[in-house]
């Protein structure tokens, strides 16, 4: 087989017309894709965790435990300050040595870069030692070392120019050819501090359609399928040539009211709204039933979580409220947005659509490819998103950046003082079962106001060919490729 290779900042361009294969090749398909593997860059980093490119200071185990990665021990020595020991004897995929210095100017790039960062770690200063990183917060955080678990702070060498396109980080496998809406090539990294790399390579291949997806698995032409509709889940566990791996995580699928539309200012319309959308039967019929109904923002294994659900579907009182509201006879339209990468929500969108139908309300859907750009546009009346609620081991991240008057992920521009007040107690306070509670309160005021809906949370499921090993869903959804991942 010809191979046409050239080289540029340190990745291997692949001619287009070249079949690409590899002797001990793992092809995987997924419905989720990413622009950029640039950990700084908005959430790209979790792509580069995913991929096995980067890693992190810290991690999290399978129980949500916070454990070092390239980190070796840390010791808080006030409020304020956090030394951190830095592994010995690890390599950057370049050869360059992982070095103290090097961590910190990674951390200090993603701080200029990442705005979510920059709010989230609250770092002032770090220093160095010949051994360790010394950080300094601007305020207490007693959070840092579960921050420091995010993908956004992977720590990559800040000397490679296309960190877009070519990241250059310490993980098993090294970026040999990046397309953001095409085929993408992972290859071993001959020189992996932890282990032997089992895979020579992974060939990544975007598919946006489930069906094609399960097609393309069925038809031996990838391995391993991420973002299966559920039901096409429920078929292959019926067919022995096939295994699946699945975990529940804190996935959840929210929908957000844009609280500057005028009638959604309204907490009736919100709450009748909350109360036409049966969660159970979603999650059964819909989802079948790989996923839980939701509560709260966090599932109920978190000590966090609330443990009772505010409103419940009731489509008698779901009337009475809308015409208490003055939309009795006057009719409501609003544009629901949504993305088809996680094959549920469009489904679920629709059933919503067909459910406030029944009550008088027009709903009009809009499937878009970048969410985020739409949202943050402020271009929607309602929205159903998907993302991971406990993505550090911990409530504050997510109840910051979702709940915050401020916060980078407040979509529906939800306010409120006193929770806003919590939030910043919260930030600052170290007791864990102190700040369970402040988490628990918090969301008790966002969903008395029927702020958010959370209608579930998903089940993480990979499907693959009996001969594939060592891939596994992780809760935070954050960890796929490893040194162990290999296909016989």
């Amino acid at each position: 087989m010809l191979l046409i290779v050239t080289q540029l900042t340190g990745c291997n361009m692949i001619d287009e017309k070249v079949n690409w294969q590899s002797k001990n090749e793992l092809v995987f398909g997924t419905t989720v894709s990413t622009k950029s593997l640039d950990p700084a860059n908005g959430y790209s980093g979790w792509f580069t965790v995913r991929y096995g490119v980067s890693e992190t200071l810290f991690k999290l185990n399978d129980n949500m435990e916070v454990i070092p990665w390239l980190a070796k021990e840390y010791n808080q020595i006030d409020n304020n300050t956090w030394e951190i020991k830095i592994k010995e004897n690890i390599k950057f995929q370049n050869d360059k040595t992982l070095t103290p210095q090097a961590v910190k100017l990674s951390i200090e790039r993603t701080l200029k870069l990442n705005a979510r960062a920059l709010d989230t770690l609250k770092i002032k200063k770090i220093t160095t030692t010949k051994d360790s990183i010394i950080i300094t917060t601007s305020e207490e955080n007693p959070t840092l070392i579960n921050d420091l678990c995010d993908p956004f702070v992977s720590i990559i060498d800040v000397y490679e120019k296309d960190n877009d396109n070519c990241p250059v980080g310490t993980g098993p496998f090294k970026v040999d050819k990046f397309r953001a809406s095409g085929t993408s090539y992972f290859v071993k990294n001959e020189n992996y501090w932890d282990s032997s790399v089992k895979l020579s390579s992974i060939k990544v291949i975007p598919i946006g359609d489930s069906d094609t997806l399960a097609m393309a698995l069925q038809s031996g032409e990838i391995d391993v399928a991420q973002g299966l509709s559920y039901s096409m889940v429920n078929l292959f566990e019926k067919d022995k040539n096939y295994k699946i791996s699945t975990t529940d995580t804190s996935r959840a699928v929210v929908l957000y009211f844009n609280e500057e539309n005028e009638a959604l200012k309204n907490s009736k319309v919100r709450k009748a709204i909350n109360m036409l959308i049966d969660k159970n039967s979603y999650c059964s019929l819909i989802l079948k039933n790989q996923a839980t109904s939701g509560i709260g923002a966090f599932p109920t294994n978190n000590a966090y979580a609330l443990d009772k659900i505010n409103t419940t579907f009731n489509k008698e009182e779901a009337l009475k409220l809308l015409k208490e509201a003055g939309y009795a006879d006057k009719k409501l339209t609003l544009k629901l947005v949504t993305y088809s990468s996680r094959a549920e929500l469009p489904s679920i969108a629709q059933v919503i659509q067909n459910d406030l139908k029944n009550a008088g309300i027009n709903v009009k859907i809009e499937i878009g490819d970048n969410i985020e750009d739409i949202l943050s546009s402020g271009d929607f009346d309602l929205a159903i998103y998907s993302n991971i609620t406990s993505s550090t081991g911990d409530a504050l991240a997510y109840l910051n950046n979702a709940f915050h008057t401020n916060g980078a992920s407040n979509y529906g521009k939800y306010s409120n003082k006193e929770v806003d007040k919590l939030i910043n107690q919260l930030k600052v306070e170290f007791n864990k079962d102190k700040r369970d509670k402040l988490a628990v309160e918090i969301q008790k005021i966002a969903l008395n106001e029927d702020a958010y809906n959370y209608i579930g949370y998903m089940k993480m499921s990979f499907v693959m060919k009996n001969n594939v090993e060592g891939i596994n869903p992780h809760p935070t959804d954050y960890y796929q490729f490893n040194a162990n991942t290999n296909i016989k």
